[in-house]
Parts: structure tokens; sequence; C-alpha cells
């Protein structure tokens, strides 16, 4: 059995207020830099890679976090200071947060003072409409799906070449990685809802509690037939600090 374990690591605090944070980059605050490098800290794995989103939030401390990360080199080769190399994260426009269209950026509470029937419509069902001239949740949905599928894609082909034979026998110590992905709450919650079978059910989003620099855990296992199962492993979050996107 094969396993690619998938640390997915929510944005801190931003700059910028109490507003909706979709495609509008802004960046972390000190207190939010805080906040992720001690969720990161607090995790004991190993780490093969890291992507990111390309928003400012999330990328810059993705960029940070990879450069303080070293791989071993390829197998066969001695072990030295100079075998090790700083990982490099991968930018991905797609695991961006949904477009909000004309609602991004915005103070919540003008909002909801102005376009408050819509939006509380919105969270409750979000594939019932979309925010105006935003994304579509079925977009969003499949842009994030297409996304993590080819990450999991590219890790396990690694897995397969890790995997070496040793008198004959495989080597399992090989067979599993361990990858960060830096990105955004609707992106996690979607994640999480696909690992749990719970895709497009009215009210999770809303119900579910996603503080800003919370770190969950999600193990796709992959069997000699290739079939593939994604488990969800969410034990904990770093503060409870605002649920703000």
């Amino acid at each position: 059995m094969k396993q690619v374990r998938i640390l997915l690591l929510r944005h801190g605090e931003c700059d910028g207020g109490a507003i909706l944070r979709g495609r509008v980059d802004v960046p972390l605050s000190e207190k939010g830099w805080r906040q992720m490098s001690a969720a990161v800290k607090a995790q004991a794995a190993v780490c093969h890679g890291i992507y990111s989103s390309t928003s400012r939030r999330c990328a810059e401390f993705a960029k940070t976090f990879a450069a303080e990360q070293y791989v071993a080199s390829p197998v066969g080769i001695q072990l030295d200071s100079s075998s090790f190399t700083p990982l490099t994260a991968q930018l991905l426009v797609e695991l961006q947060e949904v477009d909000f269209g004309d609602w991004d950026g915005r103070l919540l509470d003008e909002l909801y003072h102005q376009d408050g029937e819509r939006l509380a419509t919105y969270w409750q069902n979000p594939w019932q409409m979309s925010p105006p001239n935003g994304e579509s949740m079925a977009s969003f949905e499949t842009r994030i799906n297409t996304a993590i599928d080819g990450i999991v894609d590219q890790e396990f082909a690694k897995v397969a070449q890790d995997i070496e034979l040793v008198h004959g026998e495989v080597n399992t110590a090989k067979s599993a990685t361990h990858i960060w992905i830096v990105t955004h709450g609707g992106v996690i919650r979607h994640l999480m809802a696909r690992a749990l079978g719970a895709v497009q059910m009215v009210g999770f989003y809303s119900q579910l509690t996603l503080p800003v620099a919370a770190v969950v855990s999600i193990n796709v296992l992959e069997d000699e037939q290739g079939e593939r199962y994604w488990r969800l492993d969410w034990p904990s979050t770093t503060s409870a600090n605002s649920d703000l996107l």
C-alpha cells in the first residue's frame, strides 16, 4: 500500500481587517506569520514537498518555509552535507480561494447591510447561487479537484520511483511521502468534504469551524490495483482566531 499524506495549512491572520478574502491579494499580518510558523512547528512530519496558492497570504510563507526544508539526494548516493538540497515551493494559481466577484475585498459588515439576504443564502447553499460576477461553486470544486489530483498523481509517481528492491523484497520505508499544501479555508473545506463523502452537502461549509492557521491532514492510500482511498485525520487546529476567508 502506497501513501501520500497531505498536510493542509490554512493561511494565518491577514492585513485588511474584517473583509471577505477571495482573490483580493493581501499579505499576512505579523500575527498571522507567527500563527503559521507555530502550526508547522507543531507537526513532526518529514517534508517531501510543498505546494501553495499563489495568493500572497499563502505563497510568501510557503516560499520561506520551503527554503528551511531539505530533501535527500537520490537513492544510491552516499549522504553527506552536500547530498541535501532545499525544497522549492510549487505555486499553483489553481489553489486560490473562491473568486467572490463583486463581494471580494469588501467589509463584511457593509456586505451584510447592503446585500445580507443574498450573502446568507450563499453561505447556506453556495451551489444554489454564485456571488455576483464571481465563481460558481461547481467551477471552484472542479478547479480544486483537478489541482489536487494532479499533485497526488505527481507524488505517487515519486513514491513509485523511490520504492527499491532490497534482496528481492520491497523496501516499504519508501512507500510513503509527506507534503504540505498552503491554501485557503474554502479549499480545505472542500477537500474535507471530499474525504468524508459529503460533497455538495447543504450547510456543510457554514457549519464547519476552521480557524486561521489550522492544519488538516488527509491520507491518500493507493492499493496494488491502483485504487485510491481518502482518509481524513483532523486532530487539531492551532488557534481560535477569526474564521474569515
